[in-house]
């Protein structure tokens, strides 16, 4: 072996060790940075155990019909922090966590709809909520409310869609860039997380600048979103939704349930991160809004709203419009 080979082999084993160091001190930075983050965020509900995980359930307020507060797609029930105290005002409301969402564990597998519905049945047991109830469901929990009604209808008086998705969109709407992107990105964020990578160069922060959040909402958003396993759970969810929008029928009859689509409103606008031109952003809001039509004609007492002053993310976006259009249902079903 001559001279330079064993120097070659000899700082290639010094760059072994570096690199298992410095996944060590990541990995225990990252253990340590999250715990910190848990402490100064406790869960502020309650916990229950569903198919072997500790899921979370968050209730406010009393009196019926209580309204279920199903999240958009790879979010929680923190997403909700601007409505949720002043909905239970009027009337008790629960937010909830899916598996890997905000306080609730990460589940091995992606979850779809029927899944989705069977564990938030089994929450809603446990806790003991019973008697009528409106189901709330934003973009992707929509579709898993709608699930949900289909399965479990016996308590559901009322439900409201909040710029719902749609169960043929995925072959609709217009292609926007290379769709296996997100798993990509949410596949390698998964292995860097544990390790603090993610944290280090706050690459999820993005996400949240764009809301514009109060500070408060905005720090416990990324104290949930850079715990560990949170790509992780988010790869998982995205992989088992795609299935649910790229159906050949179109969403199933709500009959005369009490329906209140709220729907975004604001001028569609081109996107260079998804590589969305404002030709692309106008036909796909043109698209969508025929889409949000179909929701609304489910029921043949369908009603819909504009969020003139809001993009897709309503109640974070344009909250009030939000709440008082939930009140307005929840007063029309006790008049009743």
């Amino acid at each position: 072996m001559t001279k330079v080979m064993r120097i070659v082999l000899k700082l290639a084993k010094y760059f072994v060790v570096l690199i298992a160091v410095l996944i060590v001190a990541g990995t225990i930075y990252q253990w340590q940075a999250a715990g910190s983050d848990r402490a100064k965020f406790p869960a502020p509900g309650e916990m229950f155990s569903v198919d072997g995980l500790e899921m979370h359930l968050d209730c406010r307020g009393q009196g019926e019909p209580v309204v279920i507060l199903e999240s958009g797609l790879m979010s929680g029930s923190s997403s909700w922090g601007l409505v949720h105290d002043t909905l239970s005002e009027t009337t008790r409301v629960c937010a909830y966590d899916r598996s890997g969402m905000d306080w609730s564990a990460i589940s091995d597998q992606p979850i779809d709809a029927v899944v989705v519905s069977r564990r938030l049945h089994t929450l809603l047991s446990a806790a003991g909520i019973e008697g009528e109830q409106i189901l709330l469901g934003m973009s992707a929990g929509g579709v898993f409310v709608r699930e949900y009604y289909q399965r479990y209808p016996e308590n559901i008086v009322g439900m409201v869609l909040v710029d719902s998705s749609h169960e043929q969109q995925g072959d609709r709407l217009p292609e926007i860039g290379d769709p296996s992107q997100m798993s990509t990105i949410l596949s390698l964020c998964s292995w860097l997380q544990p390790i603090g990578v993610i944290r280090v160069f706050s690459l999820l922060d993005a996400f949240f600048d764009q809301l514009h959040l109060p500070p408060e909402m905005a720090a416990l958003a990324r104290a949930n979103a850079y715990q560990s396993h949170r790509c992780g759970a988010m790869l998982l969810e995205t992989q088992g939704f795609q299935r649910e929008v790229s159906d050949s029928q179109p969403p199933v009859s709500l009959g005369d349930l009490p329906l209140v689509v709220i729907s975004q409103g604001k001028a569609p606008e081109a996107n260079e991160t998804f590589g969305m031109t404002l030709a692309d952003a106008q036909e796909m809001a043109v698209i969508w809004d025929q889409l949000q039509n179909e929701l609304t004609a489910l029921s043949t007492v369908g009603l819909r709203y504009i969020a003139h002053q809001s993009g897709h993310v309503i109640q974070m976006e344009q909250p009030q419009i939000v709440i008082d259009k939930v009140t307005e249902l929840v007063s029309r079903l006790r008049a009743k």
